[in-house]
């Protein structure tokens, strides 16, 4: 706007004894009110859509705790610390008690050549015409072929080859006590499934080095088994006994024994006794849920509060022919259906009942949870909520989760903010996308508007400063003359 007004009196407005550059800019001012009903409602919608973007964080935090109360706050165990195992929960688990020993732990298969004095050295007997040999190591079901030309029979030939098929095999070339070398094999899977069987086609020297179908030669007894690698441990099943049954298993890492329990053999039991392993309910995560849900629901209460807030406007001064204006101090969803209505649903959800017939515990008030009749607000009795965890946990639980055909408060909570807020897991958008989806689309008619509009403004001051031009010519000419008269007359 500035540069419609700049240069008045190089281009001679006002030189005619009249100030049309004030006059033009009064007249300027004035247009420029006509943008005023849609800048008003540009800010309007983006307040709209900031607060609904609040509102949609806070939700979200909430939606999180309220998620943990319908699973795992109440499925949270304490594992027993043990000596032969380790033990891991997930929310599947039970609380409950288990004995178990360990009688053997699963080792992977591991073999080794005879020693060279240089592992650069090709090993195989030379084939020629670019004819190769083929190396296969087999484990079960699961097989490796490699094909060495007779450049890379060398141990680190050999070595690099194996690990380049990135099997469950690795191999390496290590030093032994004599400063010797000699090619490793390790089976990357424990258990006698992991056991590796070696055999060479197409070059017999290369077959006297690593054919090996049973094992490996036994490391105290070289002629033991045929073979031309040694063993260096052999492959093992890891034998574990739970509460009186005994199982074998190829891995110490055993999550199908126990439901929902992993557990991780670290040594066989001492003196083949059992160790009592035991899972309780972990309280403590019951409570910090709950502190949270409490944080987050005030939260969320104090956000829609603020956001529908009323201020009388300030009506002083206006006269019977002015219309008083929203207070700025009001909420920028004053009034606001959506927020209403989604507000009354979670109010609704939060004091209602969720137990059985009878039951002790059914709604928040008997946890210690009491709600402002007016403002909403909760407050929480730490001591109340201890004495209802101690005393019947697995009744929160149902009421919380809810049992059979009746939904539990976590549930029913947990569905009303996914229709207003939505869900990243299910990737379900909400009542409140839709929403600020449809403010960003009046936000942008608005601006197009306010575009147009102020491009009117531009053309009617622009034909306001062409007639002040005109007119200050006009009346720069009537003072010549003026001047001119005077003078005439006065030379009489």
């Amino acid at each position: 706007m500035a540069s419609i007004t700049s240069g008045f009196s190089a281009m001679g407005i006002g030189t005619g004894g009249i100030d049309t550059a004030s006059m033009l800019t009064q007249l300027q001012s004035a247009e420029q009110l006509r943008l005023t009903p849609y800048t008003a409602l540009q800010t309007g919608y983006k307040n709209k859509i900031s607060t609904w973007g609040q509102i949609s964080s806070v939700m979200t935090t909430l939606q999180a705790t309220v998620k943990k109360l319908s699973d795992s706050a109440f499925n949270t165990l304490t594992v027993s610390t043990n000596t032969a195992f380790t033990a891991t929960a997930s929310a599947s688990a039970s609380a409950d008690a288990h004995s178990v020993s360990v009688q053997q732990l699963a080792t992977a298969h591991k073999l080794k050549t005879e020693t060279f004095s240089d592992a650069d050295k090709q090993l195989g007997t030379p084939a020629g015409d670019g004819k190769t040999r083929t190396l296969t190591i087999t484990q079960g079901e699961s097989t490796i072929t490699v094909d060495l030309a007779d450049d890379e029979t060398s141990l680190n030939q050999i070595a690099k080859a194996i690990n380049k098929k990135d099997g469950n095999v690795n191999a390496s070339v290590q030093r032994s006590s004599d400063g010797e070398y000699q090619l490793m094999l390790s089976a990357k899977k424990t258990g006698t499934d992991g056991e590796m069987k070696v055999s060479v086609e197409g070059d017999s020297s290369l077959a006297a080095i690593l054919d090996t179908q049973n094992g490996g030669k036994n490391p105290e007894n070289s002629a033991s088994s045929g073979d031309a690698m040694t063993m260096v441990t052999a492959s093992q099943d890891a034998v574990l006994t739970v509460d009186g049954t005994q199982y074998t298993r190829s891995s110490n890492n055993i999550s199908d024994i126990i439901t929902g329990v992993t557990l991780n053999l670290n040594a066989v039991s001492k003196d083949e006794q059992p160790e009592q392993l035991t899972l309780t309910v972990d309280t403590s995560a019951i409570k910090s849920t709950l502190q949270d849900f409490v944080t987050q629901y005030n939260a969320l209460l104090a956000n829609t509060s603020a956001a529908s807030k009323y201020v009388a406007s300030d009506t002083s001064g206006l006269t019977s022919d002015d219309v008083a204006t929203k207070s700025s101090d009001s909420g920028a969803l004053m009034g606001d259906a959506t927020l209403r209505g989604m507000v009354s649903e979670i109010r609704s959800a939060a004091n209602g009942w969720y137990g059985d017939s009878g039951a002790t515990y059914g709604a928040l008030a008997d946890l210690g949870i009491t709600i402002d009749a007016q403002s909403g607000q909760m407050t929480l009795s730490e001591n109340k909520l201890d004495t209802a965890i101690a005393d019947n946990a697995d009744e929160l639980g149902k009421m919380f989760k809810g049992s059979g055909d009746i939904d539990g408060l976590a549930s029913t909570l947990g569905s009303i903010i996914t229709k207003y807020a939505g869900d990243t897991e299910s990737k379900t958008d909400g009542i409140i996308k839709n929403t600020t989806d449809n403010l960003d689309k009046q936000l942008t008619v608005a601006g197009e508007q306010i575009d147009k509009t102020q491009a009117l403004i531009d053309a009617q001051v622009a034909r306001y400063r062409v007639q002040f031009q005109n007119l200050d010519s006009v009346m720069s000419k009537l003072n010549s003359m003026s001047a001119s008269v005077t003078s005439l007359m006065s030379s009489l």
